[in-house]
Order: C-alpha cells, then structure tokens, then sequence
C-alpha cells in the first residue's frame, strides 16, 4: 500500500470551502461489521459528498438516485441502488464519496468488500480511474486504483489488517481529467461496501458423475460442500448456461468433464469448484398391470407409464430374455410379473414391470380361445396386430361363415353376416375401432373359430 501524507491534498483542501484538514467527520463513529447497500436513494447518514469542482453542478457530485449512461445504463440494476459517480463537463479531478467513521476495534480479521461497475462501451480501454484510499485519522493510505471495462459487475475486496483496532474513513475517488474523450462515456458505479472480519471458510470442492434424464444438471445435489451458503454457481466460458442451480447441458458432450463455479462474494471471495461428467439417463418407465383372459395377446409397454425410452429387454416370469413386447398371456390361471431392462451408461440400469393376472371366465359368453375347439382348418385371419382391415381366409370346405367382434368388455363392436364359401377371402374394415385387444368369432351352426385381434 501506498501511503500519502495530508500535503499532497493541501491545494485540493485549499479549493474546497468549508473542509477541515481533518478528514474524519463530526458524526459519532459507528462500529464494525459495516454495510452500506445505497438502497434509499439518498445520501447515507455522515457520509460526506465532495467535489474539487466549485461549481454546484450536481453532476459534480457523486449521485446516489440516478440510473447510469451510456455503457453504464445497462448495469442490470435500478437507480437509486448504487452510487454512480457521473461524467461531467468541466471534469473535476476529484469526486470524492467518504464514508462516515468506522471503528474496527471489534474485528479479528478486518477486510473491507465492494462491488463496482465501468464500461466505456464507446471508447474502450479510455478509462476513469477509481481510487481507494483509507485516512487513520492522520493519514491518507491508497488501496488501488481500479480502472477497466466489464459488462458486468466486479467484486473488489482488501485486508485491512494495516489498520487493526483503528477509526478509519474510506474514500472513492474518480479523476474525470485522465480520460483521452470526454468522461461521460465511462460512468463509475459502486455498491454494497461492506467492512467485517473474513472468516475463513469451510467449502469443499467435489465432483460427481450425474445422470439425468433431462436436459439440466442440478448443482445442489450435493456435489460440493458449500462454504456459507450465500453465494451463487457461474460457468464463465458460458454464463447462460446456469440458471441459478441449473446447469443447461444441451449443447455439452456427454461423458466429458466440466468445471462449475460457487462464488461467495461477502467479504472474503470464495470459490468452491463442482466438477462433473454427465450421462444421459434412459428410463425404463413406470411399473403397470393388466387382468386378461387364457392365451390373449399382451402388448406389455401399453402397459406402462411415464417417460419410458426404447433398447430395453423384456423378461418373462422366469427371467428368460423375450424377443418382442408383444406376448400371449398364460393358458394356467395366476399372476405373472414381466420385467422391462434397459441399460445405462456410467450409470445404474433401470428396470419396470408389468403384472399380468390371468382370470377365468371373461364375461362374453364366449368359450375361451384355449378351451375352444377349432372346429374349422384352414381358416386364417391377417394381420394380426392390425390397424385398418383383416382379411379372413377360407381355404376349406366350410360354408356359410359368418363374423362377429366383442371388446375387451365384452361389447358387440362389428358383426357381418357375409357368407364365406370355400376358397374365399372377406375383408372386415376395423379403422373405426378404437386402439386394443378384441375377440373375432368366425362361425356358422355347425361350429367355430376365435381369435384374440390387436387393433394398432
């Protein structure tokens, strides 16, 4: 730190009416921790407002209700929320915003914290300075000076352990004669000026393998152990990609690994890192269950729910692997469990079932399609699943055939009296009907054919 003695300000003091060589106010001081937010739109009480311009332009002045120009006025905040000191013209060479008296006495480990915004989008790099010093009552003691452009704004803290159980001022001062155009481009804006101890912090980097079965990860599922809680994740490379705990991993590759950032910005800046790798998440869906009669057709994911995603396996009740998810349920009355798996990369498979109970009797009056008799060979009805028509095939010497359907309650839903002689094909239109399993009944008086039909 560089410290300055009150000669170097003696011109500057000799211009300005009314200002003590004393720098510390006549308020009583106030103790640490401090904050200051700005948030009333009017200057804090025994803070002290100075300009080495003796004009009573208010431009002069730092201003504590007035929204940012230029690059500045899309700081993302409303006015009357920060300190802005304003580009002017003629340019003072010192705007000076003091704080009152801050006795630090109480502190173990003082640091002083503030956010502050510049963005000189018409002329960048043509900076106005922002100078921080401290006066310990005799002296004056520079912290920095910040100068620079940034869209967003920027956490600046110091230790202030150089002035330990001592009564201190802190001033922020901007020289408008440095800049090459004209001042007014590069508005200065500061906020949330907060003296406390910085208590070292207990965060905890961590890292994780995710699945997900969306398009976001959620970076407060215990990845990290935060360090006070009161912070906020930021990915820099891509800002958008985090919305408050949500990281947006759509557009990233699956597998590779990312660095998230939790920022604590309180006094002391903290940054905890979340390191992850993420994996999409194939779903098996939401277990389900049927009741049927003997032999009938099962078509096993109608059966269940939910986000349910494709290249699984079927197994049966006795664990062998199934071909299709279309089955015939058992002709042994009971209830079977038929189990849908399907595998995850890097990550735990998942698995649903479907119940299947077979009863007895299905209430049409129907003798079942195990126990009938197939009275007649040679018939053959196609497709089966179905969606628009079935085409009845009589290769016999059965005459005189006629067709009815019943649903799966057991409703008359189609019947055709159309005769079928030997050796020809009907064809039955079934677009009407709604999507299921149905009962076709092929027969004449001398006997009958049934069949379990899956219309698509």
């Amino acid at each position: 730190m560089k410290t300055i003695t009150l000669k170097s300000f003696i011109l500057l003091i000799s211009i300005l009416s009314g200002l003590s060589t004393n720098a510390q106010s006549q308020c009583t001081p106030v103790q640490a921790p401090f904050y200051e937010s700005f948030d009333s739109g009017v200057m804090p009480q025994c803070w002290e407002n100075i300009s080495s311009d003796p004009s009573t332009s208010p431009d002069n002045y730092w201003k504590l209700n007035d929204q940012g120009d230029y690059g500045a006025a899309n700081n993302g905040k409303n006015e009357g929320e920060f300190a802005k000191a304003d580009g002017s013209n003629p340019n003072p060479d010192s705007l000076m915003l003091i704080t009152r008296e801050i006795d630090l006495s109480q502190l173990t480990t003082p640091f002083i914290s503030f956010e502050w915004f510049s963005n000189n989008v018409d002329f960048p790099g043509d900076n106005t300075p922002l100078i921080i010093d401290v006066f310990d009552g005799t002296n004056w003691t520079n912290l920095d000076t910040l100068s620079g452009d940034s869209a967003v704004w920027r956490f600046q803290n110091y230790d202030l352990a150089a002035f330990m159980n001592q009564t201190i001022q802190v001033r922020f001062m901007v020289n408008q004669t440095l800049t090459i155009n004209h001042p007014i481009y590069n508005d200065i804006l500061i906020d949330d000026v907060r003296i406390d101890n910085c208590v070292s912090t207990t965060g905890q980097d961590g890292s994780a393998v995710v699945c997900i079965t969306g398009s976001t990860v959620n970076l407060d599922d215990n990845i990290i152990v935060k360090p006070n809680g009161g912070g906020y994740w930021s990915y820099p490379s891509q800002p958008g990609l985090v919305n408050g705990p949500y990281f947006n991993v759509t557009t990233l590759d699956t597998g590779s690994t990312y660095e998230v950032y939790y920022i604590e910005r309180l006094v002391c800046y903290d940054t905890t890192v979340a390191t992850i790798s993420f994996y999409e998440y194939f779903s098996a869906g939401i277990d389900g269950n049927t009741t049927v009669c003997r032999n009938e057709p099962v078509s096993l994911f109608s059966h269940l729910s939910g986000n349910i995603d494709l290249g699984g396996t079927w197994y049966d009740f006795t664990g062998a692997a199934l071909t299709s998810s279309l089955i015939y349920s058992q002709s042994i009355f009971g209830v079977y469990d038929y189990t849908y798996v399907i595998d995850n990369v890097n990550c735990p498979n998942d698995s649903s079932v479907v119940t299947v109970e077979v009863i007895d009797g299905c209430g049409w009056g129907w003798p079942d399609a195990s126990t009938t008799k197939q009275s007649f060979d040679n018939i053959s009805v196609s497709p089966n699943p179905a969606s628009n028509h079935l085409k009845i095939t009589n290769s016999s010497n059965v005459s005189a055939l006629k067709v009815e359907m019943v649903d799966m309650k057991g409703r008359g839903v189609l019947k055709e009296d159309k005769i079928l002689h030997t050796s020809e094909v009907a064809t039955i239109m079934i677009d009407h009907l709604e999507k299921g399993i149905y009962t076709l009944r092929v027969y004449n008086d001398e006997g009958q054919n049934v069949y379990k039909i899956v219309k698509q």
